[in-house]
C-alpha cells in the first residue's frame, strides 16, 4: 500500500502512455481525487487496473522501450552512405534515385496489392485488365490528384506509404537469401507516424534525408514484421532497410503505392520471378511517382 493506495498483483506492471515510460517510485505515487484534477505540470495521472487513479511526478517516470525485436540504434552515421547517395528532388519531378542509393546494379518496383471488400488481393494487371485499360502505366496516369478512379469507384486500396503484411512477409523471404546479415539489419522508421512516436524508442538515431525524418532501429530482418504502433493499428517497421552486409536497399515512400528494392540484378530478378509478388524493373533516373509495367 502506497500513499492510501493498496497495489493489486500486477499493478505494478501497469501501461503508461502505450508503454513508454514505467515508474521508477511507487512510494512517489499520490491517490488522486475524482472531483479534483491534478495541477498542470505536477505529474502524470494513471488509473490503476482497479480503477484507481494516482500522480505520479514526471521525475519519476522513465521511457523505456517496447518489447520489440529491434532496438534503437543510436549511431546515425551508419546511415551515411546511402543517404550521400540519394539523387536531389528536382523541380520537374522526383526520380527513383532520390529514394535508393543508386551504387546499386539494378533496381525494382515492387506493387502494393490492391484490397477491397473481398479475401482475395487484386493485382495491377488484373485490375488494368478488368477496367478496360491496355496498361498498367495506363491505369496509373488515369489517376486523379491522389487515387485512381477506376480503384476508388470499385473499394480498392493498395496501401500507399506501408507494406501490407503478406507483401513485406514474402519480402523478407526473399531478401534473407540475398544477404550475409539477415540477423543485423538496419530500419530508419517515418517519424509523421501519428501511432508511432519517436520516443517510443529511445536512444535511436534521428536521420534526415531531403524530405522526410526517421529514427533508426537495429535488428534481425525478421523485425520488420512486428508492429512499432503505440496503437492496435499493425504498423510493420516499414520505410527504409538495408543489411549490414550492404547487399540490398528497401525503401517504401510514404506516398507511393509501391516499394523500390535495389540490389544486384540477380536479386531483382528473383523479385520478378516471384509468383507472390508484382514487381517490373526500373531505373534510378525513372519517375519515381509512376507505376512500372510488370513483365
Amino acid at each position: 500500500k502506497r500513499q492510501g493506495v493498496r497495489l493489486r498483483p500486477g499493478d505494478h506492471g501497469v501501461v503508461l502512455d502505450a508503454g513508454r515510460h514505467q515508474v521508477t517510485s511507487f512510494s512517489a505515487m499520490q491517490s488522486v481525487e475524482v472531483a479534483r484534477s491534478p495541477r498542470a505540470g505536477r505529474g502524470v495521472t494513471v488509473r490503476l487496473t482497479g480503477g484507481v487513479e494516482v500522480s505520479v511526478p514526471r521525475k519519476h517516470l522513465e521511457i523505456v522501450p517496447p518489447d520489440h525485436p529491434l532496438a534503437p540504434e543510436p549511431d546515425g552515421t551508419l546511415a551515411d552512405w546511402w543517404r550521400q547517395q540519394l539523387l536531389p528532388w528536382g523541380s520537374q519531378g522526383i526520380a527513383v534515385g532520390a529514394f535508393v542509393p543508386s551504387s546499386f546494379p539494378a533496381v525494382c518496383q515492387v506493387l502494393h496489392p490492391w484490397r477491397g471488400q473481398g479475401p482475395q488481393p487484386i493485382g495491377w494487371r488484373q485490375l488494368a485488365a478488368d477496367c478496360g485499360f491496355d496498361s498498367v502505366a495506363a491505369l496509373d496516369r488515369s489517376r486523379e490528384a491522389f487515387s485512381i478512379p477506376a480503384a476508388h469507384d470499385g473499394g480498392l486500396s493498395a496501401s500507399p506509404g506501408e507494406l501490407e503484411q503478406t507483401m513485406a512477409a514474402t519480402l523478407v523471404d526473399v531478401l534473407s537469401e540475398g544477404t550475409t546479415t539477415p540477423d543485423d539489419v538496419f530500419v530508419a522508421v517515418w517519424e509523421g507516424w501519428g501511432d508511432v512516436p519517436t520516443q517510443r524508442f529511445p536512444g535511436a538515431a534521428h536521420l534526415d534525408t531531403q524530405a522526410r525524418r526517421h529514427f533508426l532501429l537495429r535488428g534481425p530482418l525478421g523485425g520488420v514484421l512486428t508492429s512499432v504502433a503505440a496503437s492496435h493499428h499493425h504498423r510493420s517497421a516499414a520505410g527504409l532497410w538495408w543489411p549490414a552486409d550492404r547487399a540490398w536497399f528497401v525503401s517504401t515512400e510514404i506516398d507511393f503505392e509501391w516499394t523500390f528494392v535495389a540490389g544486384s540484378d540477380e536479386l531483382v530478378d528473383r523479385l520478378i520471378d516471384e509468383e507472390r509478388l508484382e514487381a517490373a524493373r526500373t531505373t534510378f533516373d525513372a519517375a519515381a511517382n509512376r507505376a512500372a509495367q510488370p513483365s
